[in-house]
């Protein structure tokens, strides 16, 4: 009987030993709080969008360390390919029908056809023309039945010269409606300014603000929801201790990353103290020299 209301796996891990218990509370999980399930349902939605002259996409942005890379890879993951053949046009291929990738650090269409044929496994010549790497990218997006794009880090790509600003904006652009597919981005407010300056944002990429934390009941709710992936031997209730609950809150400045930052170091501290819950004194970035 699962006593500690553990998810399945984590209550699995309280028989196994103190360093194995560590390596587990260093995983990621996923956790469908509000916001992030909310942006989840809407890049489903636009995955299942029909072909279209136009394809609306969407720029998720927010302080960095805020969660808008695990909303992504969450999407990713449902989605992406699971290496099973299917025949288009009398050919066994599989399909890539989702990519994601980080944006290369300049604005340089180069890179970013590299990233995008590396993503879709596809051998190429770094050096060759950028036209020629496009039409290969496009090629393969179409054949291969990409339908959605996701490019993380995006301010990286927005930096510098505004001419190669623009022309990398355009490619992007160009691939989504020359093949039907949506592309979401994700960055912080330095790519919503960025793209506000070309009144991109309210055209093709409308921008949604993954806003930070308040210390209230939804944030309590996220605390007692991933105390139940932390295989500890006793309760922390976590979410009831007013006192911990404040200190969590300010060490991670209401950012979800480093909220979760937080409690997996205070879990692997509640394990090798050999108490096994955790207390204020665990909630620290990082420890006092």
């Amino acid at each position: 009987m699962n006593e500690r209301n553990l998810i399945p796996e984590a209550f699995e891990y309280l028989s196994k030993s103190d360093e194995e218990r560590i390596i587990y509370c260093k995983k990621d999980h996923w956790i469908g709080y509000g916001s992030a399930a909310k942006l989840v349902e809407i890049l489903e939605d636009k995955f299942l969008d029909p072909p279209q002259m136009r394809h609306e996409g969407l720029l998720i942005y927010g302080d960095s360390n805020n969660g808008k890379t695990a909303i992504l890879k969450r999407m990713y993951e449902l989605h992406k390919t699971k290496l099973d053949y299917v025949t288009k046009d009398g050919e066994a291929i599989y399909e890539i029908p989702i990519i994601y990738f980080q944006a290369p650090t300049i604005p340089d269409e180069s890179r970013l056809y590299s990233l995008i044929l590396d993503e879709l496994c596809v051998p190429q010549n770094r050096i060759e023309k950028v036209a020629i790497k496009a039409n290969l990218a496009k090629h393969f997006l179409n054949k291969l039945g990409t339908r959605m794009i996701l490019i993380d880090e995006i301010h990286s790509s927005l930096r510098g010269n505004l001419n190669k600003q623009r022309t990398f904006i355009d490619d992007l652009k160009q691939l989504s409606n020359s093949l039907s597919l949506t592309i979401v981005l994700a960055g912080t407010r330095e790519a919503y300014s960025a793209l506000s300056i070309g009144n991109e944002t309210s055209t093709r990429f409308p921008a949604l603000e993954l806003p930070r934390w308040n210390n209230d009941r939804k944030f309590r709710s996220f605390v007692a929801t991933y105390e139940k992936c932390l295989p500890l031997k006793k309760a922390s209730n976590m979410a009831d201790n007013t006192e911990l609950l404040n200190a969590l809150f300010y060490q991670s400045e209401g950012l979800i990353g480093k909220t979760v930052n937080l409690l997996k170091k205070a879990a692997i501290k509640a394990i090798k103290s050999k108490r096994e819950y955790i207390t204020v004194d665990d909630i620290e970035y990082l420890p006092k020299l």
